[in-house]
Order: structure tokens, then C-alpha cells, then sequence
């Protein structure tokens, strides 16, 4: 492989990667699955390659990596808000008890709801 279509191949991972960071801003888990694929391709491609890194493709190595972790960091943001939204929502759905009030009535306490209900 050529040194200008390493290049190419480099640019056009980062494009991949920076497709990838606009669906891990808008949660698109679907358009998410369909990059890994595109990405395994790549990995073969970096492996293979013995020539010569120009500063071109080193400053598109260095694209990649600060890609990458901005990528990371956007997936650990979402999976910390999941397990924030997960952990809120087994507190509210806990086994409340009930309350009597002054009428000798059971109270409970409001429910959160996730789900909006028409009445």
C-alpha cells in the first residue's frame, strides 16, 4: 500500500469517527451498530501498512486519537446518565408504605411516573 492511499484510508477514518461522535451525541444506537462494522474494516487496514508515516498521516494519527477519546468520553457521559436514570427510577419504584392519616385512611406516597397517562 502507498503512502498517499494510507493517507486516504486515514481520512477516511476519521470522517467515520467523527460520524460516529454525532450519533453518540444524539443517541442513535441503530446508526452506532452499523459503524462497528465499517470500523473493523480499518483495523486491518492499520495493521498492514509498513511504510513510511508522513506528517500528513501523523497529524491525521493525531486527528484520530483526539477523536477517539472525545468519542469515549461522550460514551461514558451516556452510560453514566443511564445508570443515574436507572438507579432513580428503582428508588421510586421501591415498596412504599403507607401511612395512616387522621381518618384512619392508608396514604401512600406519590409515584413517579416515566410514562405520561391520559386520564
Amino acid at each position: 500500500m502507498q503512502t498517499r492511499e494510507f493517507e486516504r484510508h486515514l481520512g477516511s477514518f476519521v470522517r467515520l469517527l467523527k460520524k460516529e461522535r454525532t450519533y453518540l451525541i444524539k443517541d442513535d444506537g441503530e446508526n452506532l451498530i452499523s459503524l462497528l462494522s465499517e470500523k473493523e474494516n480499518f483495523v486491518k487496514i492499520l495493521e498492514e501498512y509498513h511504510g513510511d508515516v508522513s506528517e500528513k498521516a501523523r497529524g491525521l494519527i493525531t486527528k484520530i486519537k483526539v477523536q477517539q477519546e472525545e468519542n469515549l468520553l461522550l460514551t461514558q457521559q451516556a452510560m453514566s446518565y443511564q445508570n443515574m436514570l436507572m438507579t432513580t427510577i428503582k428508588k421510586n419504584l421501591g415498596n412504599s408504605a403507607g401511612t395512616y392519616s387522621k381518618s384512619a385512611q392508608v396514604k401512600g406516597e406519590i409515584r413517579t411516573n416515566l410514562i405520561d397517562e391520559e386520564v
